[in-house]
């Protein structure tokens, strides 16, 4: 793992996300009058609001109770309110780089700067990611399967990323089970893509990106064999992780209560919602943005009507992203000072 991302890349990922907000939101409301979508976003009471910042903020909170019970499951000295910081400079530096690739590094980093070996934090981090996946398309297949009473517009565009997102999703769970089970195909199947990316001159330095690759591979390996001697560790994290994600699944459903509304479950929110996650998550973009703001659109317009769509997906992506990025970039940047104080 690379480790931090430079500020030149914070920089750019959160001057994106900020030019991409502003873009989504223009295209939304070019036709929209502003008058009434924000009496429709003041007519929903404040603690419906809070309810849904709080749940998402309890969502980051789980992934570092997780890191926590991993530590300690590892023999690692590292608080709990540490863990909780970790959790929130992993979502931080998620939201800002492309497929949420740069929060696991960025924890790795911070972790380091604690005294946690990488090797450590690396095997913490596989496990949280193997619960994560798991649950991701446990629930993406509980969404396609439940029937809601209202219709879920799957349009071509979304079929589309379902696919890639499902495809997406399940190769990462499956290279881990793989990696338990039989490291030697993912060591094989790695090679013959390095071979083929450098018969077609894309990879350039073949030697260079299989020893990278086999020392990722090795940090991976050493994760699946304690997966495979440890499976209460497992099942803690993955019962957590079940509630951590449906938290944030609920999130629509908090708002479709707050606006008065009735005649749908929370389990049919959940299932829409877990869908329209498979469908963005592994999209090369910071944060999904725009991505996520249109597919929200398009599958809860039955849900919320056409009056009440714009004002639930500006409550619901500033509830789970908007102001929990924020909170979370200051946190980050407290536990760097904290560190650098130590240091």
């Amino acid at each position: 793992m690379d480790g931090l991302q430079s500020r030149k890349k914070q920089i750019f990922g959160i001057l994106f996300i900020i030019v991409f907000i502003g873009v989504t939101m223009a295209y939304v409301l070019k036709d929209e009058s502003i008058d009434s979508i924000m009496a429709a976003i003041t007519s929903i009471h404040p603690s419906f609001i809070v309810l849904a910042v709080v749940l998402m903020l309890f969502y980051i909170a789980c992934e570092g109770i997780n890191i926590w019970i991993t530590m300690r499951a590892l023999k690692q000295k590292a608080s709990l309110l540490s863990c909780l910081g970790y959790g929130f400079v992993g979502f931080y530096f998620s939201g800002i780089t492309p497929s949420a690739s740069g929060g696991q590094p960025a924890q790795v980093y911070f972790m380091k700067r604690h005294g946690i070996s990488i090797t450590s934090s690396s095997l913490s981090l596989m496990v949280l990611l193997f619960a994560h996946q798991l649950i991701i398309v446990i629930l993406g297949i509980f969404g396609i399967f439940v029937k809601t009473n209202f219709d879920v517009n799957l349009y071509t565009g979304l079929k589309l990323l379902l696919v890639y997102g499902f495809i997406s999703n399940t190769a990462i769970l499956l290279g881990i089970f793989l990696m338990i089970f039989n490291p030697k195909i993912v060591y094989k199947f790695i090679n013959l893509f390095a071979l083929f990316l450098f018969k077609i001159n894309i990879l350039k330095n073949k030697e260079k990106w299989t020893k990278k690759m086999e020392k990722s591979l090795k940090e991976y390996s050493r994760g699946a064999k304690y997966m495979k001697e440890n499976p209460l560790v497992i099942i803690k994290v993955s019962l957590l992780t079940f509630v951590q994600v449906v938290s944030q699944f609920a999130i629509p459903f908090v708002i479709f209560i707050g606006f008065k509304m009735h005649g749908h479950t929370l389990t049919e929110v959940i299932s829409t919602q877990a869908i329209l996650n498979i469908a963005v998550s592994s999209l090369p973009i910071p944060g999904a943005v725009g991505a996520t703001e249109s597919v929200f659109l398009q599958m809860f317009s039955a849900l919320f009507g056409k009056k009440l769509v714009i004002p639930a997906m500006l409550l619901t992506r500033f509830a789970n992203f908007y102001l929990p990025l924020i909170v979370s970039a200051i946190i980050s940047l407290l536990v760097f000072m904290k560190y650098k104080k130590v240091e």
